[in-house]
């Protein structure tokens, strides 16, 4: 159940990355000083999540 919402975690990650250069490319009034530094705040939030659930979900099988 862990690896499954480890890979959903970082395909949202994925889509933030996209949603944030297609933002930053087309030029919306959203401030690109903001824009970058909390989306990728954000995305590394979502990717730090993912991998910690990986890790745990690894410990919890070798435990076994």
């Amino acid at each position: 159940m862990k690896k499954e919402i480890a890979k959903f975690l970082l395909d949202i990650a994925k889509l933030l990355v996209g949603g944030i250069l297609l933002t930053g490319i087309m030029r919306q009034d959203i401030a690109a000083g903001l824009l970058f530094p909390i989306g990728g705040i954000i995305t590394a939030l979502f990717i730090a999540a993912a991998f910690v659930l990986l890790w745990w979900d690894n410990k919890l099988k070798q435990e076994k």
